[in-house]
């Protein structure tokens, strides 16, 4: 009988759809004009509207450059997550390392966990090309507010917008 039972939650468990394996990817919020700058007060507010876009799915891992302005994107959605993020590092004048390494990182996700990188216009093209995502071109110096959601099950890029909003356009 207790085998029976055991079976029968099995074939439930099996039955059911997988959850989601998704990578959200974004650029760094609003930054400074410093040397290793950080966010303005808009990219402040926006590092937030991340939060809380991300609040009901929140990621297990959370990857950054070394640049102050990506951890400092990713800082309100670490807390809120209780992730501590991890900086992937940038090798002086040598971004494929990173995008390696990166897209390395995110082959550890399980399925119905959700990863957030937060990277730059450059990188993060390359590291959805690098997860097996499509194409897509370098993002403009006016596109602090697009997101990029991989599913990594279904093989599909949905690009989104949050924070407040912007003349950028939405895709080029």
């Amino acid at each position: 009988m207790r085998l029976r039972a055991t079976l029968t939650g099995l074939l439930l468990l099996t039955s059911l759809p997988a959850a989601a394996q998704e990578i959200i990817l974004v650029r760094h919020a609003e930054k400074g004009t410093e040397a290793d700058p950080g966010l303005t007060p808009d990219g402040q507010v926006r590092a937030q509207a991340l939060a809380a876009l991300l609040k009901p799915t929140p990621p297990v891992m959370i990857l950054t450059s070394p640049a102050r302005r990506t951890q400092e994107t990713a800082a309100p959605v670490a807390a809120q997550a209780g992730v501590t993020p991890e900086v992937v590092p940038i090798p002086p004048g040598d971004m494929p390392p990173h995008i390696r390494m990166t897209a390395e990182k995110l082959a550890a996700l399980k399925p119905g966990q959700v990863a957030l990188v937060v990277g730059h216009s450059n990188t993060v093209p390359a590291i959805i090309k690098a997860v097996g995502g499509p194409a897509v071109p370098d993002l403009p110096e006016c596109a602090f507010g697009r997101l990029y959601r991989w599913d990594v099950a279904e093989k599909t890029l949905r690009i989104e917008r949050y924070g407040a909003e912007s003349n950028c356009p939405l895709a080029e």
